[in-house]
């Protein structure tokens, strides 16, 4: 007999009984209900020894409201329209996602305004279908916003009904957790009276909402026809499949891809990228690459790491990426590379599965008869290693000429008197040593490398007082096409007390003529990439060489704060007068290590066009900063103050040309009465602007 038919048969018998049972004598209300519980007790046995329920399709037609609509544009708050009222009206078909129970926007009741009732059931049926119009989109939870996910659900439920298939699987547990006193998931306990039934485990499938869809494959103009790609290169793009999905979301499952050439001679491992996603990988071996002709080599890439969901009406980008083996053997590469197509092998490369549960099929035949709008090309050549260079140069941000001056022990620590750039070109570089930097006027306690990401590398020198360090035993690898920033600092401790400067410089690579190797380096290659001035083919470039600094236990730290500059043009009618260029230097002038005395009179050094002396036709004042004390012949900055010096000059001229001021020399003191010192490092740079004078 049919199961359905038996559990009839006994409800039927069951519910008879119970009928019966009463003529006799009358039961008692609590008779009754124990009676009609011990029915469903059995139902409820009967049915877990069916080992399990389906239920069906439940369905509904479009409502009359929809006659003739479509879902074409985005609805929120504040629209109307006949597509609101079909809106409202399939909300209305779910009890879920209905939009009032009765009353303004209820079934039957439906308007054309989009309010604050109609929201609320959106983010209802949002939430209800999230993996179907939320997820796709990157979104949790639902908006009240019906946009392009949304509006191809609501489309797709007018198309097929409102129907939706829900997939039930019921087990049902009978060991271990049955009542006391039962035996078996048969009949009642004896001493519970419930029925012998265990535990009953729900697992529901797959909701869809019927729609069938398609895939509409073409090649992605991004990455590029015609890649260039290296050995050793790694996670290369070189193609791209664009899948549409038409009348349904469409869950892509399965690619398969085609090369015209033994691949995994030339490419290590194969990727595949939903957008940024890494969604699949594979080595590429003779055990994963089916060789179907000797120029039809295949893969396919399945089991995604996680979902690629085309929504529909919409495209998706799957990109192809490539790693390449860092060794080819030459005899398969030569200097001009190789070139290798790549595609989809046939029309059913691509599998999805559509919101009716079926497979979908697409995929760009391979057809290299054609031109290359079914496929794509790459090349691929030799590691560019050969070719390969490092640049040394000194950075635009190196420390200007300038005073260091000691800390109150007479110290100089972590000064930086060099900022350089190491650039690559063709090949990642590994330098291992970093020899022959040689310090000019001092002989410094200690020299550090420093890098932009603040490693330290500490230097030793060659020989006692040589002046000479070598930094050795960096292991510091710098990317292909790659500029890195480093600094030279130094500490000297226990700076002499002469009163004059102690001038020093750092040039890096060497420009001194030394056969020394100045720097040690590897290609990726394992190949030597080495400088000196002995070597012909140099793959090394260039030099760095510091500003100076003059290091002081006392001195002024002088900086040009700003410089304005106008021009006053001789307006004589036979043009036989003078014409001026007028500058304003602001200097601040910061007293390191005690006060410092700036001269009353002639302490800024004013010239004309690079000049390192005072033209007769020059003139030249400055004032007292306020807050500064006047003592004899000098103005007194305290110690650790801080004074701005307004300096204004004129230069007066019959000649025509182009003329700029510039403060070449500045005398201070660390007295108030003695041989001044003087300062000329701003000469390059201490400038107004340049002029043309009539």
């Amino acid at each position: 007999m049919n199961s359905k038919k038996l559990i009839a048969s006994v409800i039927a018998l069951a519910i008879a009984g119970a009928v019966v049972a009463p003529s006799a004598q009358a039961a008692t209300a609590e008779e009754l209900a124990k009676q009609i519980s011990d029915l469903q007790s059995q139902l409820s046995g009967l049915t877990s020894q069916l080992g399990g329920t389906t239920t069906g399709t439940t369905s509904s037609s479009a409502p009359a409201a929809c006659a003739g609509i479509s879902f074409s544009r985005n609805l929120t708050l504040g629209s109307s329209g006949t597509d609101v009222k079909c809106l409202q009206a399939l909300l209305n078909q779910d009890p879920t996602t209905a939009v009032a129970v009765s009353g303004v926007g209820s079934a039957g009741n439906e308007t054309m305004t989009f309010g604050g009732l109609t929201k609320v059931a959106v983010v209802a049926f949002q939430n209800k279908y999230a993996s179907e119009v939320l997820t796709p989109v990157g979104l949790t939870a639902g908006t009240g916003f019906v946009g392009a996910a949304t509006r191809a659900k609501l489309n797709a439920m007018l198309v097929g009904g409102a129907s939706t298939t829900t997939t039930t699987t019921t087990t049902t547990t009978t060991t271990g957790n049955l009542p006391a006193g039962c035996t078996s998931a048969v009949g009642y306990s004896p001493v519970t009276g419930q029925a012998c039934v265990g535990t009953t485990t729900t697992t529901s499938g797959v909701t869809t909402t019927g729609a069938e869809g398609s895939i509409t494959p073409s090649i992605s103009s991004v990455p590029a026809d015609k890649q260039t790609v290296y050995e050793g290169n790694s996670k290369i793009a070189i193609y791209g499949l664009k899948l549409k999905a038409t009348g349904s979301d469409i869950d892509v499952q399965r690619v398969t891809l085609k090369f015209d050439a033994q691949i995994y001679s030339y490419l290590t491992n194969v990727y595949l990228y939903d957008g940024d996603t890494e969604v699949a990988s594979s080595a590429l071996n003779s055990s994963t690459v089916s060789k179907v002709s000797s120029s039809d080599y295949e893969i396919t890439m399945a089991g995604f790491a996680s979902k690629v969901v085309i929504p529909v009406n919409t495209n998706k980008v799957l990109t192809v990426k490539v790693d390449v083996l860092p060794g080819i053997s030459s005899g398969l590469l030569t200097s001009s590379g190789v070139t290798v197509k790549v595609g989809t092998p046939s029309a059913s490369a691509v599998r999805g599965v559509d919101q009716a549960g079926l497979n979908q099929y697409a995929g760009v035949a391979f057809t290299t008869s054609s031109l290359s709008d079914t496929y794509r090309t790459f090349t691929i050549k030799p590691s560019q290693s050969s070719e390969a260079t490092l640049t040394v140069s000194r950075n635009t941000s190196s420390p200007v000429s300038r005073n260091i001056v000691a800390d109150a022990s007479n110290d100089i620590t972590g000064a930086t008197l060099l900022t350089f750039n190491l650039k690559t070109t063709k090949d990642a570089i590994n330098i291992s040593d970093i020899n022959h930097v040689v310090f000019i006027g001092i002989d410094p306690s200690n020299a550090y490398l420093v890098d932009d990401d603040g490693s330290v590398f500490t230097g030793s020198e060659t020989a006692a007082g040589s002046q000479i360090f070598n930094f050795s035993d960096l292991d510091y690898t710098i990317s292909a096409d790659t500029t890195k920033t480093l600094s030279i600092k130094i500490d000297q401790n226990d700076l002499p007390s002469s009163a004059v400067a102690t001038t020093t410089y750092v040039t890096i690579a060497g420009d001194d003529g030394s056969a020394t190797e100045y720097i040690i380096a590897t290609k990726s290659n394992g190949g030597a990439l080495t400088s000196s001035a002995t070597v012909a083919d140099d793959r090394i470039f260039g030099s760095a060489r510091s500003y100076t600094a003059d290091l002081y236990r006392k001195a002024p730290v002088m900086t040009l704060a700003s410089v304005s500059t106008n021009q006053q043009n001789d307006t004589t009618s036979n043009h036989q007068g003078t014409s001026t260029i007028t500058a304003v230097f602001s200097v601040q002038v910061v007293a390191k290590g005690g006060d410092i005395y700036i001269p009353t009179t002639g302490a800024f050094n004013v010239g004309y066009n690079g000049a390192t002396s005072t033209a007769a036709s020059i003139t030249t004042s400055y004032a007292r900063p306020i807050g500064v004390d006047t003592e004899g012949s000098y103005y007194k900055v305290s110690q650790d103050e801080t004074a701005t010096f307004s300096i204004n000059a004129t230069y007066a001229t019959m000649d025509d040309g182009y003329v700029y001021l510039d403060v070449y020399k500045v005398l201070w003191n660390t007295a108030s009465s003695g041989t001044n010192s003087e300062s000329t490092y701003m000469t390059a740079d201490w400038i107004s602007d340049t002029k043309y004078l009539q």
